[in-house]
């Protein structure tokens, strides 16, 4: 894969982790203005500030966590340098499977065998 792919695919990988993310923040923010307009707010910046990361957590849907989870996991391999390889076979993932799908850890093959097991 040539830089330029990848660096396309790390900006949608980073893409979507922000909009998760942005999701939550905007569901926190709505919180906090309901608890505003009753007054039952003490101290809530600081709180809120102090266990933020855990709070969107915490938030986020089971789909939503996986979701995120996957995305890390590919930024992580990016890192490493083995992004792009099938975590099952160890061959290359074509390129428009990951344009596509860039979270992406099994070649089509694999996961096409997988999801036939589950049947």
């Amino acid at each position: 894969m040539d830089k330029k792919t990848m660096k396309i695919i790390e900006n949608r990988l980073m893409e979507k982790k922000n909009e998760i993310l942005a999701t939550i923040e905007r569901e926190e923010i709505e919180e906090i203005a309901d608890m505003e307009s009753e007054n039952v707010i003490g101290d809530i910046v600081d709180t809120a500030n102090s266990a933020y990361e855990s709070q969107l957590v915490e938030k986020l849907t089971e789909n939503e966590q996986k979701k995120l989870h996957e995305i890390n996991e590919a930024l992580k391999r990016i890192e490493e340098g083995v992004y792009g390889r099938c975590v099952v076979c160890g061959k290359q993932i074509e390129d428009k499977r990951l344009i596509a799908i860039p979270e992406a850890k099994k070649c089509i093959e694999c996961k096409m065998r997988e999801e036939k097991r589950k049947y």
